[in-house]
């Protein structure tokens, strides 16, 4: 069994092309994540959904890394040494330390009961995959931040329609001030699950389709959570 799987990468995005390509990575990542997520889940059926599960959105790992502490961060590496570890280990640390993006897979994130829009993304796809409904995650446009870099957004995309879901939205992100937003994504949602229960009436009425069979899929959708969403 493989724990944990680190990789010690960097994505440049000083350049069109470095961008293209480092974008290209990200999605691979998402998408593995994805996979990841779809395997544990038809391996463990019991586990709740995402909008039952208790999770809430916090803010990308590597932008809220609080400033470090060379003096601690010594500390740490002479702690590390001590306990006989490589020093590849250490430098491994330091990174983690400093701020590192970090992509949870299910146990993980639902241990931790928070992560942002490339961990919460990846759940929702899986459920949906599950569900027979194609879906995948989806970049938004990157905008500044306070670091001089670039922070992207990921959103779940219907391939179907092409509409978007944000479980970060919905699950907290920005606070009060998108309160508006926030409901609008929850009524996309209601709605979404409102047509797929009139699909599956039409579906049993014609005699194509088993009620408990449908029943079991419209739940795995994970559209709404079973006591409803709170603001």
């Amino acid at each position: 069994m493989l724990s944990d799987i680190y990789l010690g990468i960097t994505l440049p995005f000083a350049t069109k092309d470095e961008r293209t390509h480092s974008e290209h990575v990200l999605k691979w990542l998402l998408g593995t994540v994805c996979q990841l997520n779809y395997l544990y889940l038809t391996r463990h059926p019991e586990t709740p959904l995402l909008y039952n599960s208790g999770v809430r959105y916090t803010p990308p790992d590597q932008s809220s890394a609080p400033p470090v502490d060379a003096g601690k961060l010594r500390q740490i590496f002479s702690i590390l040494q001590s306990m006989g570890q490589k020093p590849e280990i250490g430098q491994m640390v330091g990174r983690l330390v400093r701020g590192a993006e970090v992509f949870l897979d299910i146990p993980n994130l639902y241990q931790r009961k928070r992560g942002d829009c490339n961990e919460l993304v990846p759940v929702r796809v899986a459920e949906l995959w599950r569900a027979g409904i194609a879906a995948s995650p989806l970049l938004v446009k990157p905008l500044p931040n306070s670091q001089g870099g670039l922070t992207y957004h990921v959103v779940v995309t219907y391939l179907e329609d092409g509409s978007y879901e944000d479980p970060s939205l919905i699950l907290g992100m920005g606070g009060k001030s998108r309160t508006a937003e926030r409901k609008e994504e929850i009524r996309k949602n209601r709605e979404r699950l409102g047509n797929y229960i009139s699909e599956a009436q039409r579906l049993i009425a014609a005699g194509e389709a088993l009620p408990m069979e449908l029943e079991q899929e419209i739940d795995q959708m994970g559209f709404v959570p079973r006591n409803g969403f709170h603001d």
